[in-house]
């Protein structure tokens, strides 16, 4: 590693004050390893040349970067994603400018299948529609708003990566009677010794009373549940929603619980954030929304921060960190010589 070595964090990781939101992220890895780092002056999205261009690596979270954002940027090596979607970054242009793209699923795995499961189980007790029962002193009309549970129930998941398969294990307590994947990336035997089934996706809308999004935001998944989807089913299914909001179509999605096509729904994810405060799905009881934070905890950030610092430090020594997105960066010699550079 070379005393040149300059890592750089987002201004977001500072609270207005100018003092660390988050306290323990990781940063003392960076002091103990002797690595120079920077919080950035300003939080801009998208990233501009002059805010990468004096530093090897980038701790970043919901920034975007265009293809603009890397004009001229020779030195940068890495943007250390906070999470696993990467749908704000431009990787073309960043494999074009050698530049890799790591993101955290280890580190997220758990706590976005903890939230998938609270909003699942929120729908399933009603909890929204009982907390007003209370506030508004309406208890005679308890006996109207009867819940359901997961048991004897098909469970349906699109997309079956570590969250997936974390939210396929805290299920089996609840005991549902099936569950159904659905990902062009898993084999049926996989499926099976994984204990779930896969089939196609228009079988799993048509069976599953719940049905929960795992795929990341790609040309391929946007709108991959509009109308015609939520159509297909279930009038007492539910779908909820922890990945990305474009993955849904958000006005079929709201004519489908305005009207009964599906019985309800948990959203912590728009296709605009923050959604317009008109927007008519926000007026409608039988939807349980969250604010893109539904699996922020303590903890979430701590293993998220430790996890990007860590990838950074790999690089400082030259190493291939892991989970690089755009994997057609590795082969790049631009990118071989910046890793050449700093094992010297």
């Amino acid at each position: 590693m070379t005393d040149e070595f300059r890592v750089a964090l987002v201004a977001d990781l500072l609270g207005p004050d100018g003092g660390v939101v988050f306290d323990d992220f990781g940063v003392d890895l960076l002091d103990k390893a002797g690595v120079s780092h920077a919080y950035l002056a300003e939080d801009r999205s998208p990233v501009t040349p002059d805010q990468l261009s004096d530093f090897d690596v980038v701790v970043s979270m919901g920034q975007a970067y265009t293809r603009e954002s890397f004009a001229g940027v020779e030195r940068l090596a890495l943007i250390a994603r906070t999470g696993v979607g990467y749908d704000m970054i431009d990787l073309a242009a960043a494999t074009d400018a050698d530049v890799m793209i790591t993101i955290t699923p280890e580190a997220t795995r758990r706590p976005v299948a903890s939230a998938t499961m609270a909003l699942m189980l929120g729908l399933c007790h009603r909890v929204t529609i009982k907390d007003a029962i209370v506030r508004n002193d309406d208890w005679g009309v308890r006996f109207d708003h009867m819940g359901c549970e997961i048991r004897g129930r098909v469970v349906g998941l699109i997309g079956m990566g570590m969250i997936g398969r974390e939210v396929v294990r805290m299920l089996a307590p609840f005991e549902p009677s099936e569950v159904l994947i659905s990902d062009p990336a898993v084999s049926a035997e996989e499926a099976a010794q994984l204990g779930v089934v896969l089939v196609d996706r228009e079988t799993l809308l048509r069976r599953s009373t719940f049905v929960t999004i795992h795929c990341p935001l790609n040309e391929h998944t946007r709108h991959l549940i509009g109308a015609r989807e939520l159509r297909l089913m279930r009038e007492d299914a539910f779908l909820v929603n922890t990945a990305r909001g474009a993955i849904v179509d958000q006005e079929a999605l709201t004519r489908a619980l305005r009207d009964g096509w599906i019985k309800g729904a948990a959203i912590d994810v728009f296709e605009r954030e923050p959604p317009d405060p008109d927007d008519e799905l926000l007026t409608l009881p039988n939807v349980i929304l969250a604010p893109h934070a539904s699996c922020w905890t303590h903890e979430l950030f701590r293993d998220i921060g430790h996890d990007c610092v860590k990838a950074a430090l790999a690089v400082s020594r030259g190493e291939e960190p892991p989970y690089v997105v755009n994997r057609a960066v590795l082969e790049r010699p631009g990118l071989q010589k910046k890793l050449e550079k700093y094992r010297t």
